[in-house]
């Protein structure tokens, strides 16, 4: 019987595959032994409200409130798409100086885009009382923004989580709805908005009602925002009140804003077109991105409590 003779060769691979191996073994019984560190999946803290600047590049706010905990923690910051699976969503702090006696921000709760430029409003809620009934006007350059000045809300609010600012027949016009959680309804009201100075007309209103989510814990209108043909898109979510979930979110075009015979902004509400339908995350911003050719893509901003907030583009629907 002949017996094969391994060559030099044969065997020194399989002296190095041997010396490999056991290098291997060797490294996992080190990391089996030695605790790892804790890595943290996300640092993107909650997006209560999302704006787009340029490019790849939106606004965020947060909705800290003015308490010791809270004091420190991020307001407003600067989010960037990611360009590469590695990358992610990345985002920085701002620092923001705070204009009048009532200091920072407390529960910001929704960013909008001013028509025509680089400006943007900023929203309180409301829920947190009479101090943080605010409105933030700003302008955004070369990666700083500064808060001109703040205003009180120009109507009595409860807790309003979406707003915005659009333009009608050349108006910029001033849209929200109070989140009305629990409630089937709630109100979509709009008046026209002046800028130099800040000046609001009368304000008019149109009952929407929700369809999905609905009952205890569902909030018919959370987040809005409208494309520059005036198409209206809302989110409506569950929370369940625990800040471990579970949460659910539908992201709807409702209707379309447009002005009447006499030019002045009507908001016309249609059956709604669901776009999306996210079930496990709390939606409470959205952003739209338009580019000069007419393109359009809508994106989404999350606010879910433990598990922090992230950002995603939702598909084209015609």
């Amino acid at each position: 019987m002949k017996t094969d003779t391994p060559s030099p060769h044969r065997r020194k691979v399989s002296v190095m595959a041997i010396a490999l191996s056991t290098l291997l073994c060797a490294s996992c019984a080190k990391l089996a032994e030695r605790p790892q560190d804790i890595v943290q999946a996300t640092t993107l803290p909650d997006l209560s409200g999302l704006a787009w600047v340029e490019d790849d590049l939106f606004i965020g706010v947060h909705d800290a409130k003015r308490t010791a905990k809270q004091a420190a923690w991020p307001r407003i910051s600067l989010v960037k798409l990611p360009t590469s699976e590695l990358e992610g969503v990345t985002w920085r702090s701002l620092k923001i100086s705070f204009p009048g006696p009532d200091g920072p921000s407390s529960d910001l709760e929704s960013a909008s885009r001013l028509p025509g430029g680089r400006g943007f409003v900023f929203a309180e809620s409301g829920q947190a009382g009479e101090g943080a009934r605010r409105l933030f006007f700003a302008e955004y350059q070369a990666g700083a923004l500064n808060i001109a000045h703040a205003i009180p809300w120009p109507v009595p609010v409860e807790n309003v989580e979406a707003m915005e600012v659009c333009e009608v027949a050349g108006q910029p016009v001033f849209l929200y709805a109070e989140r009305a959680e629990g409630r089937p309804e709630t109100k979509l009201r709009w008046a026209t908005l002046s800028l130099d100075p800040v000046a609001f007309g009368s304000f008019e209103e149109v009952t929407y009602v929700g369809v999905d989510p609905v009952g205890r814990g569902a909030r018919p209108i959370v987040a809005l925002t409208v494309d520059r043909e005036g198409l209206i898109y809302s989110a409506s979510a569950y929370d369940s009140g625990n800040d471990e979930g579970p949460f659910r979110s539908v992201v709807w075009r409702i209707g379309r804003i447009l002005a009447d015979a006499q030019g002045r902004p009507r908001v016309r509400l249609e059956r709604g077109k669901r776009l999306a339908t996210l079930d496990g995350l709390k939606v409470e911003s959205l952003a739209v991105r338009e580019s000069k050719a007419g393109g359009k893509q809508v994106f989404v901003g999350t606010d879910d409590e433990h598990y922090g907030g992230l950002v995603r583009r939702l598909p084209t629907v015609r």
